[in-house]
């Protein structure tokens, strides 16, 4: 929806959000105060659950190592997947510092090789894979700014200017402000040698960041208005060294990991590969050694005459050690703060002492008292505000360490109200979908604790982010030991005013290269915090441990099982509108639009109602009105409407869309964004379609193949355009008539994700040979021209790419058909483009190939290999690496008319071949 709406949704909702009502993210409660967004991937918030290596034996270690060492590390890039994974997996792993990620955008501009998702779908996509990704990495945190990825971008120039040099050193200023990293690692140098515009924008700023965070003067409303402090990290490194130029720290992530059972580079590897959008999950292994290198840049912590040439780690010269909190920190410590400090840190070695594998929960007895005086510290240090938020994040460390040793299992699922439950382990599960303002549900709630050392159980409560009417706690009142456990069914009703679950940023248009943030609260975080979480409260040994769980609900996945996601609210019904946008040729005599409006009912129950559309003047719609009626939740219908369009110009009109129910009025459908492994994100849109006209012919009677590639809408462009084009399978390729066709297109990346194209690409060279026209879009290096093309060409690795979506464009074959006919195509066609021109150009071709356009970047020699044509036999064969499947989707004009003289290309004008 347009974003400056929401506010009409939200409500008294994000007042109270604003307010800071009822929001204090999971983990980082405290007995003493609540760390502002820092250990927000440590234990559950809603995400990835953890994985099996952060549970049992190997978690607890790995979390001991963490309580030894007050070391920390923000790591800084431009997009979700620039990271070094290794590293990231060894300092957080291996050497137990808490490794926090800042990405200046989530990766919007990139392509998509699992679906049709672009631009800001794309973002949220990446978000969760960057999620997974991270708890594999061991990160503690994962921040972005407000910038988005615009594109491929050649120059540090552009993107400076596009997304505001203030504004993201602002963000990336208040994101050290919030995690207050010791040691601040750039991924990129900020020079040509990144490459991308955005990583020597990463590289530029981070070395910005890194002075300004210190300095009170810069954006002091951070301080006044926020309640930030100045912090001021120890030291800066760059990494992307080579082993042959100057260098301070060699990282080892090749090294074996014991409690990993492979070295960490590999296990990051793993992690690595759920970026998957961008390289359909592939990953790679190493062997033996994998060094990297890293520079040190600026050094707050040493005298100039400490500077050493080489340094042993990251931390050289900086006391990490529990007992050296105030000498790290220069404050002045209370009277007994230090000894509490030693006996903490004798309490943590003693448990790391006594660690088992056969039991690991011995070492609690050892750290609640640790945990005890790490209480009494914070207590002391009021005055001292950068002790206290160390001495907070060992606390939270502690309180995880506690769960893991114990092996303590907390559940929450949330059921409708009444479920009855399972009557045998075979019996099935019962499922749930997100709930809806005004749903009463339950919470079922299950607490294990498998140790034999006990959790005297207080309480189990539900707490909600916003400000819901909640039960009363339920009362346990018992000591859990030996895989004892207990239960508590606890109803819970939502809110009639209460928001709907949707991502806490979003911008109007996609000209805007930047976010717009809804709520504070969430600003720099990855998404925002659960909406429901039970709490569990106790004491071991006691002394107060505290306990939480995100609430999910379990859907149907089969044959995969069952999938556990957080706990959403939706709208009762979600409307949306297919095409969302549409044009009509401006020279049709019939103009009509045929729209599909598709309702998702998600109420608990029978609900009914009719569709209504608001249309331009003298717009009619058949029929006018429809009813509809839902029995159950989950149902899903479908509903054909024609509007009949009497006359219309070039100008954007818009048809609203929007189904009344129960005196309501839902005008807004989300796409459920993600995959098996990731947690569901809601993007929603209005029940709207934005409809122009455009001066376009199109050969008639066109038949079309197309080979989808990795998913994309330009057979809805297609459609559009009056033409129904056939998608083809394995079948099809393999042994289909393809002569029946007059165009078959092979979509974008095609040649990366269908193997069967690979396979019988041979047919579809005879098939343009034999007097077809063959186009194909644009691919990346898993296409080899030499072998998959009827002429000779390179694609190479390092195709070029045209980034800026107004480059001029300069025809170099005006006389040629594909520009003349059925539409006379000029520069102007150009006009309006989204995000780029295009991508993966040829470098080199064979004569045979004619091409068609040239363009070129600021600074950059003109491209040629974006367009080419071949006569090939009897008919044609085209290679267009222009970007049509960003610009279709957004009813660009001049897109359609090149697509259409695409598509027409060897057809005479009223007959076919």
């Amino acid at each position: 929806m347009h974003f400056d709406r929401l506010s009409r949704h939200v409500g008294s909702c994000l007042l109270r959000l604003a307010l800071g009502v009822g929001f204090l993210p999971a983990a980082a409660q405290s007995s003493t105060g609540a760390l502002d967004r820092v250990l927000m991937l440590t234990g559950d918030k809603g995400g990835a659950p953890d994985l099996p290596q952060d549970r049992g034996v190997t978690g607890t270690w790995q979390r001991l190592q963490k309580l030894r060492t007050t070391a920390s590390v923000l790591y800084t890039q431009a997009h979700p997947d620039d990271e070094q994974a290794g590293f990231l997996t060894y300092l957080s792993r291996g050497e137990g510092v808490r490794t926090a990620l800042l990405s200046l955008n989530r990766g919007e501009g990139g392509s998509n090789v699992i679906g049709p998702d672009l631009f800001d779908g794309l973002g949220l996509i990446r978000t969760e894979e960057f999620r997974l990704a991270g708890s594999y990495y061991g990160l503690d945190d994962l921040y972005f700014t407000s910038a988005v990825d615009y594109g491929y971008s050649k120059r540090l120039a552009e993107a400076l200017e596009k997304w505001g040099r203030e504004n993201v050193l602002r963000d990336m200023v208040r994101v050290i402000r919030l995690n207050r990293p010791l040691v601040l690692v750039s991924r990129f140098h900020g020079t040509e040698r990144d490459g991308h515009g955005n990583h020597q924008a990463a590289g530029v700023l981070s070395g910005e960041a890194f002075a300004a965070a210190g300095d009170p003067n810069r954006f002091p409303e951070q301080i006044a208005r926020e309640g930030l402090r100045p912090w001021q990290p120890r030291k800066l490194y760059r990494g992307g060294v080579r082993p042959n130029e100057p260098w301070h720290v060699r990282v080892q992530p090749g090294a074996y990991s014991p409690w990993l059972g492979q070295s960490y580079a590999n296990f990051g590897w793993l992690g690595y590969s759920f970026h998957r959008s961008q390289f359909s999950g592939v990953r790679r292994v190493t062997t033996g050694p994998a060094p990297l290198y890293y520079q040190r840049l600026k050094n707050r912590s040493a005298a100039p005459d400490e500077f050493t040439d080489q340094e042993k780690g990251l931390f050289e010269g900086l006391d990490t050690s529990i007992a050296g909190v105030f000498r790290l920190t220069g404050e002045t410590a209370p009277s007994g703060a230090e000894a509490l400090l030693r006996a903490i840190g004798t309490q943590i070695e003693r448990a790391t002492a006594a660690f088992s594998v056969q039991d690991p929960s011995v070492v609690v007895p050892l750290l609640i008292p640790a945990l005890n005086k790490t209480r009494a510290a914070i207590g002391l240090t009021s005055q001292q505000p950068d002790a206290r938020f160390l001495l907070r994040v060992k606390e939270a460390q502690l309180l995880e360490t506690i769960r893991t040793a114990l092996g303590l299992e907390l559940r929450a699922v949330g059921v409708r109200a009444g479920t009855v439950p399972p009557s045998s382990p075979y019996a099935p599960l019962p499922t749930m979908g997100a709930v809806v303002p005004g749903q009463s549900f339950s919470v079922e709630a299950t607490l294990v604790n498998p140790s034999p050392v006990g959790y005297a159980v207080q309480s189990l409560a539900v707490e909600a982010a916003e400000a819901w009417p909640l039960p009363a706690t339920h009362s346990v009142g018992k000591t859990l030991l030996d895989n004892e456990k207990t239960e508590a069914v606890i109803p819970v009703t939502v809110p009639e005013n209460v928001a709907v679950t949707r991502p806490y940023f979003g911008r109007n248009s996609l000209r805007e290269n930047g976010y717009r943030i809804q709520s504070e609260q969430f600003r720099s975080l990855a998404a925002a915090v659960p909406v429901l979480t039970v709490v569990a409260r106790g004491t071991v040994q006691g002394e107060p441990v505290e306990i939480r769980e995100t609430v999910r609900t379990r859907e149907a996945n089969f044959p995969y099982g069952h999938e556990s996601r957080a706990l959403k609210v939706a709208p009762a019904l979600a409307v949306a509108v297919q095409p969302q946008t549409g044009i009509i040729p401006l020279d049709e005599k019939q103009k009509t639009l045929a729209l599909r409006v598709n309702l998702l009912n998600n109420a608990d129950g029978a609900i009914g109602g009719e569709i209504k559309l608001s249309l331009p003047a003298g717009w009619q719609a058949s029929p006018a009105s429809v009813p509809f009626s839902f029995s159950q939740p989950g149902e899903r219908n479908s509903f054909p409407v024609t509007v009949s369009v009497p006359a219309l110009d070039t100008q954007r009109y818009e048809i609203r869309v929007a189904a009344v129910a129960n005196g309501h009025t839902y005008a807004e459908g989300y796409e459920v964004l993600g995959g098996r492994d990731l947690d569901h994100t809601f993007q929603y849109r209005p029940a709207a379609v934005v409809v122009r006209g455009v001066d376009v012919k199109v050969a008639p009677n066109l038949r079309v193949g197309y080979v989808m590639g990795a998913g994309d809408d330009i057979p809805a462009a297609l459609a559009q355009l009056g033409v129904r084009p056939q998608l083809l399978g394995t079948d099809d390729l393999a042994s289909g008539p393809l002569g029946q066709f007059d165009v078959i297109m092979v979509g974008p990346r095609a040649y990366a994700v269908r193997q069967d194209l690979l396979t019988y690409n041979r047919r579809l060279l005879d098939y343009a040979r034999e007097g077809g026209h063959l186009v194909v879009l644009f691919q990346t290096p898993e296409f080899v021209p030499n072998a998959m093309a009827p002429f000779p060409a390179k694609l190479p690795a390092n195709a070029e790419e045209i980034s800026e979506e107004d480059a001029p464009v300069r025809l170099l074959a005006p006389t040629h058909p594909v520009l003349n006919r059925p539409n006379r195509l000029t520069p102007a066609d150009f006009d309006g483009w989204v995000e780029q021109r295009g991508s993966k150009f040829f470098s080199e071709w064979d004569t045979a190939y004619v091409p068609i356009v040239a363009t070129q970047d600021r600074g950059q020699a003109p491209q040629r290999g974006g367009w080419l044509e071949a006569r090939c036999g009897k008919g044609y064969y085209t290679y267009f690496a222009y970007a049509l499947h960003r610009q279709l989707p957004y009813a660009v004009p001049g897109a359609y008319r090149l697509v259409a003289n695409l598509i027409s290309l060897g057809q005479d004008a009223g007959s076919q071949k």
